[in-house]
């Protein structure tokens, strides 16, 4: 065997070398895409599975103390309450009062329990709450929110959320409408 040969037998290696390294390239940027995408569908599916725990207990009130269920309902931030453990009162410095705000200027859905602020999901690009009365029929929130009489009137409430589409994946989103207990 001469030189030539050798050549020619080194030259289609490397060719052969290079197409399974450009396809093992590719196979790596799939595997990184689909992450990120899984990644971002699971801090949606979090986030309105953490929303839909607190609003189905909000206004549980063992003790039939008059409970309000929503404290607060603005467009972008709701209060539940409960009386978690029966005794006629809501703690608000407990998980007995729980918050949700959407924060467009952080990009950010929060989840506040008593004092403390847990982001559920960071690189929201829109996020908002609706609120429904009992015959279905969307209420007009003021940015100022809800007034005592009209929190009464709420018999569901909406969270919408969705992520922001990156270079690795789309954007991402979610809508989770509950409905809260009887009586408010």
């Amino acid at each position: 065997m001469g030189i030539v040969e050798l050549l020619v037998g080194t030259l289609l290696a490397l060719l052969v070398l290079g197409a399974l390294t450009a396809a093992v390239a590719v196979g790596a940027r799939l595997v990184v895409t689909g992450g990120a995408r899984g990644e971002a569908e699971d801090i949606a599916q979090l986030a309105v599975e953490a929303f839909t725990f607190d609003a189905r207990r909000a206004g549980y009130d063992p003790a039939a103390a008059g409970i309000e269920t929503i404290t607060q309902a603005r467009p972008d931030t709701v209060t539940l309450a409960a009386d978690l453990d029966g005794d006629g009162v809501v703690d608000t410095a407990s998980e007995e009062q729980t918050a949700y705000a959407c924060s467009a200027a952080n990009q950010r859905l929060s989840r506040i329990i008593g004092r403390q602020s847990l982001p559920l999901a960071d690189g929201v690009s829109a996020c908002g709450l609706r609120f429904f009365d009992a015959t279905g029929a969307a209420m007009v929130v003021p940015a100022a929110g809800l007034g005592a009489a009209d929190r009464a009137r709420v018999r569901a409430v909406a969270l919408d959320v969705t992520l922001v589409p990156t270079a690795l994946h789309a954007a991402t989103a979610r809508t989770a409408l509950i409905a809260l207990r009887s009586g408010g």
